[in-house]
This record gives structure tokens, sequence and C-alpha cells, in this order.
């Protein structure tokens, strides 16, 4: 499996409650938000690996909330409408209504531009398409879900609004379906039980974690081809999400059943790296606009967070301390 690393953790400077802690937007860059479901808040990660932590709370209350990869905007439902609220990388957050049907959701998806979102109502059985989020949102187009025989345990969208692809989750099995605007939705792999899914560089990856895969696929616009790249023979066991490297050659895999990150090289359909975690990861998702991932969010005042920076393949732990700042 080639070489490996060991986990190297970094003590982070955590900045005063009394000085800092009183106003987050002024100690420093954003390398990321933290939705934290538990205490209902989302916080930013102030500063950078090796000197960071979560700030103060910038959102304290909603039902559902989703950050969007760049780092400045998230998806908000409360009491039964939807929002984007932007600048929640510094200033004072913009709430921008998007919907008040009252409306329940429970999943969403950003392509990687921030631009375009895919949102499971689950009110209505729909997902919903919004475009142009950075200017003027609008939504795009509807599909209905009520073929659907489980629920959506993930999600990706491509930047234009014109595909989506869900996982599925129910009580006879999981499955893969690709949606597209206008049509129904067509399941295009039988899966074990769902995992993470990335669409990026034309291409969809999809992990299994009930067969212990990964699944690429491509095609979708005439006749998707679906093929396992990655499987237990590699290493892959449990696998909760993958990512990209910046040049698209390398497949990072986060095995949540042996607490390891896999490199696998796409090209050489091999695993060239690994690295072994004192953690069990949950996730493997971009944070922010540079290369950070995050593999875990924490509990805040109980655990930290743990963000990976794939170029020095080092995973550095963020402190979330119990505070709130309501």
């Amino acid at each position: 499996m080639g070489n490996r690393f060991r986990r190297t953790l970094l003590t982070l400077a955590v900045a005063a409650a009394s000085s800092l802690g009183q106003d987050s937007n002024l100690a420093g860059p954003v390398s990321g938000l933290l939705v934290d479901d538990q205490s209902r808040s989302i916080r930013p990660i102030l500063g950078m690996p090796g000197s960071a932590y979560a700030g103060d709370a910038s959102v304290t209350t909603f039902d559902f909330a989703s950050a969007a990869p760049d780092g400045r905007s998230a998806l908000i439902a409360r009491a039964g409408a939807l929002y984007l609220v932007r600048r929640l990388d510094g200033g004072t957050p913009t709430w921008r209504e998007l919907s008040n049907e009252s409306a329940s959701f429970s999943r969403a998806a950003w392509s990687e531009s921030s631009e375009t979102l895919a949102v499971v109502n689950t009110s209505a059985n729909r997902l919903e398409f919004w475009i142009a989020l950075s200017n003027e949102p609008k939504l795009a187009s509807t599909i209905d879900l009520t073929s659907f025989t489980g629920s959506v345990a993930a999600l990706a969208v491509d930047k234009d609004a014109r595909y989506a692809f869900a996982a599925t989750q129910g009580a006879d099995g999981s499955a893969l379906y690709m949606l597209q605007a206008g049509g129904e939705p067509r399941m295009i792999a039988d899966l074990g039980r769902s995992g993470g899914l990335l669409l990026s560089a034309g291409a969809l990856y999809a992990t299994d974690r009930g067969r212990n895969e990964v699944l690429r696929v491509t095609n979708w616009a005439s006749a998707p081809e679906v093929a396992t790249i990655a499987s237990a023979g590699h290493g892959v066991n449990d696998p909760v999400g993958v990512a990209l490297s910046a040049d698209h050659g390398t497949l990072y895999i986060a095995n949540a059943g042996i607490n390891q990150l896999l490199g696998f090289d796409l090209a050489a359909g091999a695993v060239r790296t690994s690295l072994d975690l004192d953690f069990q990861p949950t996730r493997l998702e971009r944070l922010g606009t540079g290369n950070l991932l995050l593999l875990e969010r924490g509990v805040p005042g109980e655990a930290p967070a743990q963000v990976l920076d794939p170029v020095s393949l080092k995973v550095y732990f963020v402190p979330v301390s119990a505070a709130s700042g309501e």
C-alpha cells in the first residue's frame, strides 16, 4: 500500500476568550465552516492549520443547514422557510429568503462552484434545483421523488443544475439514482449501503459502505457507465467519503472501518499512500476555498474537529469550545 505516514497532531493556538471570543470576525482568516446539528449552530474555523480554532457561532438556530464549499455561504431551513445566508466568513451575515411555503428539508448538495444547489424538500417529496446563488437565486426546476423506496442519504449536483445524483437508504437496501431536470429518477446502480458522493472532473464517485467499494460513474448524459475502481482488495473498509486532489490524479478515501485515509492513484488503479488516524472519520468534504478537507466535525466542548491537508498529508485538530456565542 505504499509508504505509511503517522498522523501529526499539532497543538493549535486558541485566542483568549476575553479578547477575541467577543468578536470572532477580528480573529483572522476563515478556513471554512462547521455545521453542528446537535447545537443547531454554524461556526467559522478561524486561522489556518497549526493556529486555528472554531469561533463564535454566526448562525445559532436552524432546522436544517448545509454549508457551501466556498466557506462563505450556507443554506438554512428555519420554521418552514428556506434561506441563503451569505457573508459567514466575516462581517454581518446577510439572510435572503428563498421559500416560505412551510416545508421541511432533509438533504442538500452544492456544486463545486457554490453556484447551484440541489435540495430535498421532504414535505413535497421532491428535489429542487436552485441556481445563480451568488447573484439572484431562483428555483430552476423540480423532480418528483415519490418513486424512491428509501430516504436520500447522499446527494450531488452538477454546476449547471441539469443533473443530480442521489444515494438512497431503506429497509430493503440502497441504490444510486441519476436525476435529470424534466425527467424521472433513474436507478443506475444497486448499493450495499449508501456512503458519500462526489461529483467532480466529469465523473461521479460513490462509496458503498456495505460492499467496501468506490464506484465511478461517467458518460451519464447519454448512457451512464458504472465501474468499481477500488474495493476491499485495495484496503477499502467502510468508506464514508471521497475527495479529489487538486490535479484530479489522486482520490482520497476515508475508511471508517479501520480509521485510515487512502490515497488512490486513479491512473494506476492502485493505492499510493495511506495514513493511519487515531479517530474515526465520518466524512471527507472540502473545507473552504483552499485544499483543506474535513474528516470529522467534532463535538463542542468534548472533541475537536479533524482537518486534513492533502498536500502535506497531515491531519490537524481544531478545538471546538462548548460556548455557542449566542
